[in-house]
C-alpha cells in the first residue's frame, strides 16, 4: 500500500505562503551590508591584570563566528570585515562566605573594548566595550576551586563572543 501525499498544489502553495509571509530560517539572514561577507579575528590584545587569558576568549569569540556560519573567518588580509579586541578588565571576586569565614562563591568579571573595521570603506562599523560576568563555586580543595574558575571563565567567553555574533550579525 503506497503512504498517503498530499498534492503537488498543496505543496506549492505551502510554500508561496510561507514565502510572501516573510518567513525565514533564524540564524539564516544578516542585517549586514551585502559587501561584508569575511571576518578576521586577530588575537584580541590584554591590557588586564590577567595574564595570558586573551588568547582563550579570542578562540571562543572565533569559534562562535564559525559556530553562526554566517561569515565566513579568513586571514587579516583577506577580509572585508576586522574584529580587534582588547581584554582591558579582569576582576575576580568573593560574594560569599561560609561559616569558616573562607569565600565560597566568587564571581569572575571580563571588560573588553571592540572595534570592527569596515576594510571596504575603511570605517569603523562598531566600536564598542562589553562587560560580561560569571559566577562559579569555590570548594576546600584549591585544585577543584581553580578548576571551576576557568569553567566560568570559558561560560564567560562563550556568553561574549555569541554576544558579538548577535551585535555584528543581527545589529542587536
Amino acid at each position: 500500500m503506497k503512504p498517503l501525499r498530499p498534492p503537488f498544489e498543496l505543496w506549492l502553495l505551502l510554500a508561496l505562503l510561507l514565502n510572501g509571509c516573510g518567513y525565514q530560517l533564524a540564524g539564516t539572514s544578516s542585517s549586514l551590508p551585502p559587501h561584508l561577507t569575511t571576518l578576521a579575528i586577530p588575537v584580541f590584545t590584554n591590557s588586564s591584570s590577567e595574564p595570558e587569558i586573551h588568547r582563550e576568549l579570542t578562540s571562543a569569540v572565533v569559534d562562535s563566528f564559525i559556530a553562526d556560519g554566517r561569515l565566513k573567518i579568513v586571514r587579516q588580509g583577506d577580509a572585508s570585515m576586522v574584529m580587534k579586541g582588547n581584554l582591558f578588565h579582569y576582576d575576580l571576586r568573593a560574594v560569599a562566605f561560609g561559616a569558616d569565614d573562607f569565600a565560597s562563591d566568587y564571581i569572575v568579571k571580563l571588560g573588553v573594548e571592540i572595534e570592527v573595521l569596515d576594510e571596504v570603506h575603511d570605517t569603523y562599523y562598531v566600536k564598542n566595550k562589553f562587560i560580561t560576568e560569571w559566577d562559579y563555586r569555590a570548594t576546600a580543595e584549591i585544585i577543584d576551586t581553580e578548576a571551576a574558575r576557568f569553567v566560568a571563565l570559558e561560560e564567560a567567553y562563550k556568553e561574549l563572543g555569541n554576544r558579538l555574533v548577535s551585535l555584528l550579525i543581527d545589529q542587536f
